[in-house]
């Protein structure tokens, strides 16, 4: 078991704090201000924000800082993202896009000419992308299930198959496709190329799910793609990205913890005003377990969470740790929005309110970056070793 010092820097403290104050007073009266039914706030309304942002110094801040962004480790993002995510539109990125759109980062393995032409201008110019790995039947084992192809002709390639359920790929610029270049090498044959989302034989079809931000179906009808937009070599495609999902596992468990906490915020000053049967809600103690059961379940998702950015960013793999911190933080933090729902009544589904948002969030959220259950059998392989596995005959 490793030990990581957790003291968080001062200047990391006072950043998260000012982060959180912009949430405060820049993005939570926009989303008050909305309809019931607003799926996101428009456009105009990120724009405006991002311009305010960009001024506070606030801008990309997980992206490297020799391409333009803030440079932040895994752990201090978890620090500042924490303050960042505690409004409405927090999923799956924090500010709805008020602080900037990382690229896939995948590409952040890319030849120099491809972060020169997407990853540089994603930073400093706001543009929106998409990763397209998961396909119909294979979301939960991708690397052996992907069917979408990509075949090699002269200096292009020839992509053919169908993605679902992909995020921001309607309103993305460009997006990263995971396809196979050899069908015989399993996960070794898979590679990843950048593709232009106006590509001819594109198209793009929106999915309606429970969240508020929907996903897509991508298709790809013998779509040409130039053979520099190749990411590393072929068949390198998953072994580049396995390089930072850990980051972005961190990344849902510090959101999904945000949520949880302003969640358990809100119950808290609820309960505080009513009463029932002639009793205060807050001398009741139904009441006060509710509450002090959130408050454990968020503090250890806290230290998982810690814990797995420390990890991250000690260069040694997270692997382990990143999937206990998604796994416990999504889970635990859906109890926890539930719980405070609950003792909310009537007012806790209420759509003005932003806890029937966080919940229906949350329930994606124990899906996507690799469903609750891959997680645990991850960590039962991990402990029971091959004996977990099917023998063979």
């Amino acid at each position: 078991m490793s030990l990581h010092d957790f003291t968080v820097r001062g200047e990391i403290r006072e950043l998260a704090t000012v982060i959180g104050e912009f949430v405060q007073r820049e993005i939570r009266p926009r989303e008050q201000a909305l309809p019931p039914d607003a799926r996101c706030l428009p456009d105009e309304d990120v724009a405006a924000l991002q311009k305010l942002a960009r001024a506070a110094g606030f801008w990309n801040l997980s992206a490297p800082a020799d391409l333009g962004g803030g440079g932040l480790s895994a752990f201090d993002m978890a620090i500042v993202d924490e303050q960042a995510a505690k409004h409405t539109f927090c999923f799956p990125i924090v500010g709805n896009g008020a602080f900037g759109y990382p690229p896939p980062s995948i590409l952040y393995g890319a030849s120099k000419q491809q972060i020169d032409e997407f990853v540089i201008p994603t930073i400093e110019e706001g543009w929106r992308s998409f990763n397209a790995i998961t396909e119909e039947g294979s979301g939960s084992d991708p690397a052996r299930s992907i069917r979408t192809t990509a075949e090699k002709k002269g200096g292009k390639y020839v992509l053919n198959g169908r993605k679902m359920w992909i995020t921001h790929a309607d309103k993305a610029r460009y997006g990263v496709v995971y396809a196979r270049t050899n069908l015989n090498k399993g996960r070794d044959g898979i590679s990843a190329f950048i593709v232009d989302k106006d590509t001819p034989g594109l198209t793009i079809r929106p999915i309606p799910v429970i969240r508020d931000l929907w996903t897509n179906e991508v298709t790809f009808d013998n779509v040409e793609v130039p053979a520099d937009r190749l990411v590393g070599e072929e068949g390198e495609g998953f072994a580049i990205a396995q390089r930072f999902l850990g980051k972005f596992r961190v990344h849902f468990a510090t959101t999904a913890i945000a949520v949880g906490e302003e969640s358990m915020r809100l119950a808290a000053e609820f309960v505080k005003g009513r009463e029932s049967f002639g009793l205060p809600f807050a001398q009741r103690q139904g009441v006060q377990f509710a509450l002090a059961d959130a408050h454990v379940k968020l503090k250890a998702a806290r230290w998982l969470t810690w814990e797995a950015a420390r990890k991250h960013d000690s260069g040694e793999g997270a692997r382990i740790e990143s999937s206990i911190a998604k796994l416990y933080a999504t889970e635990a933090c859906f109890g926890v929005v539930d719980s405070m729902m609950q003792l909310m009544g009537g007012m806790g589904l209420a759509k003005e309110m932003p806890l029937e948002h966080w919940f229906r969030d949350l329930r994606v959220a124990r899906v996507v970056e690799g469903p609750s259950d891959i997680h645990r059998f991850v960590l039962a392989r991990e402990i029971l070793g091959s004996a977990a596995l099917p023998r063979r005959a």
